[in-house]
């Protein structure tokens, strides 16, 4: 299979990579300390590699994918190696602490623009979730409340409940598997039923939750005679 060929940059680090994202084995292996073995099916075989070959210009060639790279980097006893894994570690720090220049600097080097608008639109959910959440509990929401409110959400966005939209999509957290404009759908949604929470001056759990079912009627009534216009 022949792809154009692409460039993973990790820092000071260049990667040649196949257009579908695994690595060119020779550069991939010299990154790591180790030149290319002259037999690489043994070399494969010792550490359980099973990319496919890909054509970088010259015929197919050994590939390695990102985890097959990491797992070397973990295994090699190189001071390349060593190097790599301490890569990791500092960016596993910064995961753990949230650095959003690590989230920006993956999110440049996606070339999907859809991918993009994805991560767009989810914090923008993420942040209005958060939103509702603080206003509920300013207004005495407690205990179950807060996940009834997420069913209620799901029910009128996604017309479905989370296990099933887990189990459909093949994803642990409902909101991984969500498209572009049900994350947008639903960051308006507690939005406006954050609003609506502080306007009206509802309190306790079942004022909360009757207005929030009222929003959601409200909009999803909406939704549906602009689609039927549309």
């Amino acid at each position: 299979m022949k792809n154009a060929p692409v460039t993973l940059e990790f820092g000071a680090q260049r990667l040649p990579a196949s257009a579908d994202g695994l690595l060119h084995v020779p550069t991939a292996l010299l990154a790591l300390g180790v030149p290319m073995p002259e037999d690489w099916a043994a070399f494969a075989r010792e550490h359980d590699l099973q990319s496919p070959e890909r054509d970088f210009g010259i015929g197919p060639e050994a590939t390695l994918d990102a985890a097959e790279f990491a797992r070397l980097a973990f295994t090699l006893n190189t001071p390349e190696a060593r190097r790599w894994r301490k890569r990791a570690q500092t960016l596993l720090s910064r995961a753990l602490t949230g650095d959003v220049r690590l989230a920006a600097q993956i999110a440049e080097r996606n070339a999907d623009p859809e991918a993009r608008r994805w991560l767009a639109a989810r914090l923008e959910s993420t942040d209005a979730r958060r939103t509702l959440m603080s206003t509920v509990a300013r207004h005495g929401g407690e205990g179950r409340v807060y996940g009834q409110l997420g069913s209620i959400s799901n029910r009128s966005v996604l017309g479905t409940d989370s296990a099933t939209i887990r189990r459909e999509r093949g994803v642990r957290q409902t909101r991984d598997g969500l498209r572009s404009e049900e994350l947008l759908r639903l960051a308006y949604l507690d939005t406006a039923t954050a609003r609506a929470i502080a306007e009206r001056g509802a309190q306790g759990n079942a004022a909360i939750l009757r207005l929030h079912e009222e929003v959601a009627q409200r909009e999803r009534h909406l939704w549906e005679s602009q689609a039927q216009a549309g």
